[in-house]
C-alpha cells in the first residue's frame, strides 16, 4: 500500500447534538483521550515494511469550534458536505500527531453538528465507537460537577500501540469492523453530498 493511500484511509463520524456547552464538551473529549497514547501517536513505515509508532509528547487533542449561525440552513448543509468531502480527500498524514481531528459546528442557538475523523491505521471502528460513548459519559459527569473516570478505551485494541513494530501495514484491529458498544450509535462514513445522519451519543446533553 502506498503512503498516499494509507493517508487517505480515515474513519469519519458526524453527529447532531442539541444544547451543547462547547468548552465542556472539549474538556470531556480531552479527559478521555489524554489518558491514552492516541493523541500523541504518529506512524511511519520502516524499511522492513512494518508500521512503527512515534510518540509526540507535545501533541494534544484539540476541538475546533466554529459558528455558522449567520448562514442559512441549506447553505450550511452544502458547506458541511463540501467540508467533509474535502477532509476525506486530503486524508491525514501518518507521520503527524494527532492522527485525528474534530470540529463542533454551531448551526443554531440550540443545534450543533459534531464531526470527528481519525486515521484507520490508528484504531478500528469499535474503538472509535467506544471513545464516542465515553466522551458522552464524561460530558454528563462534567455537567454535574464531577470528575470523569479513567478512560476504559485504553484497554481496547488501541492498547496494542505499545507493541511497536506492526506487520501488514496497520495496527491490530485497524480497519476491521467490530460490534458497536451498547448504547453507542454510529452513522458510518458520511458520503459526500449525502444526507446528514441525525445521531446522538449515549448519555444526556445539556438542555
Amino acid at each position: 500500500m502506498s503512503a498516499i493511500s494509507e493517508e487517505l484511509r480515515t474513519e469519519q463520524f458526524v453527529m447532531s447534538l442539541r444544547g451543547v456547552v462547547p468548552y465542556v464538551y472539549e474538556q470531556a473529549w480531552q479527559s478521555v483521550l489524554d489518558g491514552t497514547p492516541l493523541p500523541r501517536t504518529a506512524l511511519h513505515r520502516g524499511p522492513d515494511g512494518l508500521l512503527r509508532r512515534t510518540l509526540r509528547p507535545e501533541a494534544r487533542f484539540r476541538l475546533q469550534i466554529v459558528d455558522w449561525r449567520a448562514t442559512r440552513a441549506e447553505v450550511q448543509d452544502t458547506r458541511l458536505a463540501e467540508r467533509l468531502a474535502g477532509e476525506s480527500a486530503a486524508g491525514l498524514p501518518l507521520d503527524r500527531a494527532p492522527l485525528m481531528c474534530a470540529t463542533l459546528i454551531r448551526r443554531s442557538d440550540r443545534d450543533w453538528t459534531f464531526a470527528w475523523r481519525y486515521a484507520r491505521a490508528l484504531m478500528d471502528r469499535r474503538a472509535g465507537l467506544r471513545i464516542l460513548e465515553e466522551a458522552a459519559e464524561a460530558y454528563a459527569v462534567l455537567l454535574r460537577g464531577g470528575i470523569p473516570r479513567g478512560a476504559a478505551v485504553a484497554a481496547l485494541p488501541v492498547a496494542a500501540l505499545t507493541g511497536g513494530a506492526l506487520p501488514g501495514g496497520a495496527l491490530p484491529g485497524a480497519g476491521q469492523p467490530g460490534p458497536a458498544s451498547p448504547g453507542a450509535t454510529s452513522p458510518g462514513p458520511v458520503a459526500p453530498g449525502g444526507p446528514l445522519p441525525r445521531v446522538r451519543p449515549r448519555g444526556p446533553v445539556a438542555r
